[in-house]
């Protein structure tokens, strides 16, 4: 990632919140936040596809994505898969919303015959940048320090802003907050 990026994926989080009059700490809703920015948020199945196609990536193979965002004509829309978890939806959204914020452009796209996107691939830095943005849309770095700071798991933070246990350790983990608390915990401080 680019040289202060992760500062400004805090400051882009924080600034996101302050703009639906939240605080720094409170869940930020992923569809609200979407619709906030004009984004129109749909799962497969509200798309005219085949019924071979839908049942390809619907129940054959569910598991091959996750989202992705289609534009046609300035209107943006982001389709999930709606085989997901609520939690794993919302941090695809989280993903997909960071892309579109940083003015990700696809390396590779592929087409379909009728002109559908079937397949775009971001380069590795911009999937670590819309990674880390959507976590910290999702889990920011203060509200993480406040809630642990408060003796709630990882598990009981997960479960309050709505995303897997997965992505709050892995927050709690990359962004220092878990040896912060630590060295604080050492020193005899709160």
């Amino acid at each position: 990632m680019r040289h202060g990026f992760k500062a400004q994926a805090e400051r882009r989080a924080a600034a996101a919140r302050s703009s639906l009059g939240l605080s720094a700490i409170e869940r930020l809703d992923p569809w609200k936040f979407a619709e906030s920015l004009s984004i129109n948020v749909i799962d497969l199945s509200d798309l005219d596809l085949p019924p071979e196609d839908q049942t390809q990536l619907l129940v054959r193979d569910p598991d091959s994505w996750s989202g992705m965002t289609l534009t046609e004509d300035g209107v943006k829309l982001i389709v999930l898969n709606p085989k997901h978890s609520p939690a794993r939806q919302a941090s695809t959204l989280m993903h997909e919303i960071a892309h579109i914020d940083l003015d990700h452009v696809p390396a590779t796209v592929n087409l379909s015959a009728a002109g559908l996107i079937l397949l775009s691939d971001y380069n590795d830095e911009q999937e670590q940048e819309a990674d880390w943005l959507g976590g910290a849309l999702l889990l920011p770095e203060v509200a993480l320090l406040h809630h642990r700071g408060l003796g709630k798991s990882p598990a009981e933070i997960a479960r309050l802003f709505r995303v897997s246990v997965d992505l709050c350790s892995w927050r709690c983990r990359m962004t220092g907050v878990e040896k912060r608390l630590a060295h604080r915990s050492a020193r005899g401080l709160r």
